[in-house]
């Protein structure tokens, strides 16, 4: 699915469109699970699927400080690693939990906000 862009001219690391099977973003096309923000973008994550978040994954992320971090969990909506969850919010971060759809858009806005967030994608097919 495409997605409107405020300003394309943005410096950001911005989601142009995603798939079942990849993401494109302004000049690149992932075709793997990612963690992207502002800033920092971790193309290959070595994490196969949400369910198998573990704290030493979110570790790297944490250290970015972001205000929010959005999870992206394919299709699904569910989550339950309340471990992750605590710990994440203990560090005073903000976490959403949504489709990687939903994800994508929230990214976007918020970006567009000036606000500091990381976006966790897991690609919808897996």
């Amino acid at each position: 699915m495409k997605i409107e862009l405020d300003n394309e001219n943005s410096a950001s690391n911005k989601i142009i469109s995603y798939s079942d099977d990849s993401f494109t973003l302004k000049n690149k096309l992932i075709k793997s699970n990612f963690v992207i923000s502002k800033d920092n973008l971790i193309e290959h994550w070595s994490v196969d699927s949400y369910q198998n978040l573990a704290l030493q994954h979110m570790d790297p992320i944490i250290a970015w400080q972001p205000e929010v971090i959005l999870l992206g969990t394919g299709n699904e909506s569910g989550f339950q690693n309340y471990k992750l969850l605590s710990y994440i919010t203990s560090k005073q971060i903000g976490l959403e939990i949504m489709t990687t759809g939903a994800a994508c858009r929230s990214y976007n806005l918020l970006i567009d906000e000036g606000r500091h967030v990381v976006a966790c994608l897991f690609l919808p097919s897996n």
